[in-house]
């Protein structure tokens, strides 16, 4: 068979595997339980600006889960909006990761100044916060206590 006939009908059939993971084979998704979030970033008991939060919803397989993020403002507040949008972060429980937007990154070789965000807040794993989104307006307070620190604490 010439080569051409083969990478053709490889193609066809890649498109035919992603449109069917796409559709969800033709189940239609329940959509996600979603309530207002917000709250506030301090760094050392100071208001963070540029600080973003971002909720992960630790669902079922199957089950909807947007991750909803916001970035704090010079008063360290947020307001949490879905990937497509929408106010507010999914109901149940959720990590938490945090990301210094003024970060800098400098050129190779050169030393940059540490993260206000120590780097476990930043990513998934045993460092990074839990919390609940309740059904009604859910307010969320953090106090990071800045680099090398190695805390979070939400409350509120």
């Amino acid at each position: 068979m010439p080569i051409t006939k083969q990478l053709t009908r490889v193609s066809l059939l890649s498109t035919l595997v992603v449109a069917t993971a796409v559709s969800g084979c033709g189940k239609t998704a329940k959509e996600a339980v979603l309530a207002p979030a917000e709250g506030t970033v301090l760094i050392n008991g100071k208001p963070a600006e540029n600080i973003l939060v971002q909720f992960l919803p630790q669902v079922k397989p199957g089950d909807p889960g947007p991750t909803s993020s916001g970035v704090s403002d010079r008063e360290g507040r947020f307001l949490l909006e879905t990937t497509d949008g929408k106010k507010g972060a999914v109901v149940g429980p959720c990590k938490v990761t945090f990301v210094d937007m003024t970060e800098e990154r400098v050129p190779q070789g050169q030393v940059a100044k540490p993260s206000r965000v120590p780097l476990h807040l930043m990513t998934l794993g045993p460092g990074s916060r839990d919390v609940e989104v309740k059904a009604e307006n859910a307010l969320f307070d953090f106090e990071i206590g800045g680099p090398g620190s190695g805390t979070a604490s939400a409350g509120r």
